[in-house]
This record gives C-alpha cells, structure tokens and sequence, in this order.
C-alpha cells in the first residue's frame, strides 16, 4: 500500500484527499541464473508466489525439488532446484 493525493468526487464537489492505493510491481523469477518468468504483483510474500508459480507450472512437484530460494533485490526471487531436476 501507498498513500497518495487522489482527487474525490462527492455531491458535485471536488477535493484533493490522502487515499491508501494498491501498489503493483514486477517480479521476476530466476532458477539457475536463467530469468524463467516475470509477473505483476502487489509486493510481499515474493518467495512464496515464485514457488507456487513454480508448482503451476508443473517444473516442482513436491518440496524436495527446491535446494533454496532467496529474494535478490526487491523485485526479483533466484530459486535453486534439487539436482534431479533439469
């Protein structure tokens, strides 16, 4: 969330307000160095959202298939797959 200036409407009547906004952002997903995906999302729990791409996407079938994933910068998660996995 952010706060910005936004212009209400009510009644006829204009006025300058502070309003909460959703903030949207990219995020990238790379296994091996390789960028795979990059997506919008409203930040946080970015771990989280590239693993569950990753299980979407049918390339991790079961905890084991992930060695680690670490958030890089603010915008992007490097996961590392278990060596079974091409």
């Amino acid at each position: 969330m952010d706060r910005r200036r936004v212009s209400r409407f009510r009644g006829g009547q204009v006025a300058e307000v502070a309003d909460h906004l959703a903030v949207e952002e990219p995020l990238t997903v790379q296994v091996g160095g390789a960028t795979i995906a990059t997506t919008m999302r409203t930040p946080g729990h970015d771990i989280e959202l590239a693993l569950g791409w990753l299980v979407s996407e049918g390339v991790l079938r079961a905890p084991a298939d992930v060695v680690g994933a670490i958030v890089c910068d603010e915008n992007t998660v490097e996961v590392r797959l278990a060596p079974h996995l091409a």
